[in-house]
């Protein structure tokens, strides 16, 4: 493929064209010197913008909780029954089916 030099695009009249190579890159359409183009505006960066969050967040440990055996009487509960024992007349067995 030859050689066409570096394609550029007319600042003035928007032609898209190539250079073949000259020292000067003229535009065949309307004659304006690429050289001589307007420097392009650098993009203006925003701002960044920190939004401000009111914490009121307890951690578990500081929070005042009432006791176990408060909750299990205001729903009733007497008598709870300790961890791993075997509600009812169900077997372990009838949990798989």
């Amino acid at each position: 493929m030859a050689n066409l030099g570096k394609k550029w695009t007319c600042f003035s009249c928007a032609a898209k064209f190539y250079d073949f190579a000259k020292a000067e890159a003229l535009c065949p359409k309307c004659g304006a010197n690429q050289k001589e183009a307007p420097a392009k505006p650098k993009a203006v960066k925003k701002e960044k913008v920190v939004l401000q969050i009111d914490d009121d967040f307890v951690p578990e440990g500081e929070a005042e909780a009432p006791g176990e055996d408060a909750l299990e009487e205001s729903l009733g509960i007497s008598g709870a029954r300790a961890e791993g024992v075997d509600p009812g007349d169900l077997q372990m067995d009838d949990y798989d089916e």
